[in-house]
């Protein structure tokens, strides 16, 4: 599920929504616990009511706003409960107002019950209140509770004031200022912790997407501890797991996700600098017939041995991947139309030189597709791929074992086979595409065909 404020937003309510159902059942054992036994120490008489509020409500009507407190309270937690377990999630703004529903049981309590010098005895409940607030809610509930804590901590002094208990407004305001300080430095401590938690969460998160770019900054914890520890065993981590997680283990060379992955990289800093981007698709012809001539084993080796030889001819800074079963594709950021026809016509030169499979001498030729532009907008990314695939297929119906450039019209050569010359370059139409190369090898007897 996401929003308009995308998919973090999302994941933080649907956190807030589990932690408010779980904690559902404690929020009325609790509150049904202290009315219970406010009532009954009230009925043996171990418990009077506050002088304040026995003058302010009269001694029944303050026993009454107990057990109406807690009633109240139980049924907006269990309303609150049906809803949140009806949508699945929790905003901000519902997370607080529970914890606002707390601090008010937690008040009315304490100014029912306790002295008027005790009443400093909701400050210290609110601070365990205000800790589990910003372990499960975050900062920004947190500092809402203790503003909401502080407003009713004024609001009971000022009516024990106004009604002549013993408390006086300095000895208040000092308190509510230790209280103050002390949970703010406590809060500030959790914030960072959880600031540094949550990069950790979105490096795991990235890293489940495999992008395994960034790293946990360990230099920046001047006082390391767990969450540095963690940090630590993540960056050692990294790159073991992008290695598995990207590279396809048969031909050493990127998979198909880590591919997607530099693609999405190298085309964001094209787009910054507006700079160009080829791509290069390869093909290996007739690799059905080689399995079914020499085995899949021979086809595994072929496959490992064709990934050796494209990234042994790529040049530094190009990214060589695996994207299909015979299919490679090549990504060089930087490099034009001239430069990348360079580098496709040398592959395609290296493999008709090779023999594959060792002793089995097996011959394999590439068909090769090749496109470059300069990248001025990231939605250029599908039309990238669409054009070099188009310049491979044209390859592969022009003959194979050659080179094709995409230009504006290619996609005709999907409806028929254009006339090739004795060089392999097509003999006319100004927009299909140039295609140069040689006639392929004989293949071993059979019919075969590609997978494309």
């Amino acid at each position: 599920m996401t929003d308009s404020l995308g998919p973090d937003h999302s994941r933080y309510e649907q956190s807030n929504a589990d932690v408010l159902l779980w904690q559902t059942r404690y929020r009325v054992a609790l509150a049904l616990l202290a009315a219970g036994v406010a009532v009954l120490l009230r009925t043996v008489g171990w418990l009077s009511v506050s002088p304040v509020a026995s003058s302010l409500l009269g001694a029944d009507a303050a026993d009454w706003l107990i057990g109406l407190s807690a009633t109240v309270y139980v049924m907006v937690v269990i309303g609150l409960h049906r809803r949140v377990q009806r949508l699945r999630r929790a905003g901000r703004a519902l997370a607080t107002f529970m914890m606002v529903c707390d601090l008010l049981l937690v008040f009315v309590m304490v100014f029912v019950l306790a002295p008027a010098r005790d009443y400093d005895r909701a400050l210290l409940v609110a601070l365990f209140a205000l800790q589990l607030t910003h372990v499960y809610f975050g900062r920004g509930p947190a500092l809402l509770m203790l503003g909401a804590t502080a407003a009713g901590y004024l609001l009971i002094v000022d009516i024990g004031v106004r009604h002549s208990a013993d408390l006086s407004w300095p000895e208040s305001l000092v308190t509510l200022a230790i209280f103050g300080v002390g949970a703010g430095l406590v809060t500030m401590v959790q914030s960072h912790m959880h600031e540094r938690l949550a990069r950790l969460l979105d490096m795991f998160a990235r890293a489940e997407d495999g992008d395994f770019t960034a790293s946990y900054d360990v230099s920046a914890d001047l006082r390391p501890d767990a969450i540095t520890h963690v940090g630590r065993v993540y960056n050692r981590m990294r790159a073991h797991l992008a290695y598995i997680v990207e590279t396809d283990p048969l031909s050493g060379c990127l998979n198909r996700r880590g591919f997607e992955q530099q693609f999405r990289r190298e085309l964001s800093r094209a787009a910054r600098a507006q700079t160009e981007l080829a791509i290069i698709d390869i093909d290996l012809d007739h690799f059905k017939q080689i399995n079914d001539t020499y085995g899949h084993l021979a086809g595994d080796r072929v496959i490992a041995e064709a990934g050796e030889l494209l990234r042994a001819n790529a040049r530094v800074g190009d990214i060589v991947a695996r994207t299909g079963g015979e299919e490679f594709s090549i990504l060089a950021p930087g490099s034009g139309l001239a430069g990348a026809q360079h580098l496709a016509l040398r592959i395609v030169e290296a493999f008709r030189r090779r023999e594959f499979g060792d002793a089995l001498r097996i011959p394999v030729t590439a068909s090769v597709g090749v496109v470059a532009d300069t990248v001025t907008d990231e939605a250029i990314a599908q039309d990238l791929l669409a054009r070099a695939d188009e310049a491979l297929y044209a390859a592969k119906r022009s003959g194979r074992n050659r080179v094709v450039v995409w230009s504006v019209g290619l996609a005709a050569l999907r409806v028929g086979q254009p006339a090739v010359n004795e060089q392999g370059v097509r003999a006319s139409g100004e927009d299909a595409g140039t295609l140069s190369g040689m006639e392929p090898p004989r293949r071993p007897t059979g019919a075969g065909t590609s997978r494309r």
